[in-house]
């Protein structure tokens, strides 16, 4: 076959496929706005301050990367045109720069939030799917000097945590309500490895700034540790925390379950 009519078909192909590629990811990063700003508008204490920067760099260099494309692919009689078409083809093809772009060239947007009443709360726990069985409900601590707060990673890896932060007058008060949790429900007894020998919980029960914090348990339906739920009593302050993470990123926990805690939930400190 003449070389002159291959060049023409292979580039023709590179582009369609680039072009179709590039739409497609581009599609996908407007989607992803669209529901950025649908929840900011569901659930705003948790998107109060959303900007889909990295999305927008995403979808800008992809229509530039579409338009000098089909700029150079229109059939005009100029000698240095396939050479020009040849370019850009290769130049798309490194398409995963605006990936690389995305992932490393816009900071981290972690928000940290807190919650003033129950009508937020039960709207953030219906979204977050929290079990209240583990997690305390708001009414319930309406005597006492409670806040509930949270945070949230908008970043390439999504995640979420909030947190009840139950203050006592009293020590007392504060173990007998420890302790009706503890025997209400089930904790670990030991750390969780998966077949391949990756950690899930790295310890069933740890020390973090004076809080001694518990990993609870429901037998085999726990989803570790994509979803974690956790109670923490520092006695020194009289002062219950409860814990409750939704990472579906998470495969395995690489830091000691202390460091887990300062990385990804908002104890109000």
């Amino acid at each position: 076959m003449n070389k002159k009519i291959i060049s023409p078909i292979i580039r023709g192909v590179c582009v369609s496929i680039i072009g179709i590629s590039l739409a497609f990811f581009s599609f996908l990063a407007i989607a992803t706005i669209f529901d950025g700003f649908i929840k900011k508008e569901k659930i705003p204490y948790l998107f109060g301050d959303y900007t889909p920067y990295r999305e927008l760099l995403i979808v800008g260099i992809c229509i530039v990367f579409f338009v000098l494309m089909l700029l150079f692919n229109i059939r005009i009689k100029r000698k240095w045109l396939p050479l020009a078409v040849d370019i850009i083809v290769v130049i798309a093809l490194c398409n995963p720069l605006t990936f690389i772009i995305g992932f490393f060239g816009i900071p981290s947007h972690v928000h940290y939030y807190k919650i003033d009443n129950e009508a937020d709360f039960n709207r953030c726990a219906d979204d977050m799917n929290i079990d209240f069985s583990n997690f305390p409900e708001y009414h319930k601590f309406d005597e006492q000097n409670v806040r509930f707060v949270g945070k949230v990673s908008v970043d390439f890896f999504f995640y979420q945590s909030i947190t009840a932060i139950v203050k006592y007058d009293s020590i007392e008060q504060c173990e007998a309500d420890y302790e009706a949790y503890i025997d209400s429900h089930q904790f670990l007894t030991e750390p969780v490895i998966d077949n391949d020998g990756h950690c899930l919980i790295s310890a069933p029960e740890f020390y973090h700034e004076g809080i001694f914090f518990k990993v609870i348990t429901e037998g085999e339906e726990d989803d570790f540790p994509h979803e974690i739920y956790m109670i923490g009593i520092d006695r020194e302050n009289s002062t219950l925390y409860y814990l409750y993470l939704d990472d579906r990123d998470l495969d395995c926990i690489t830091s000691e379950m202390s460091e887990h805690i300062e990385e990804q939930y908002n104890l109000g400190k």
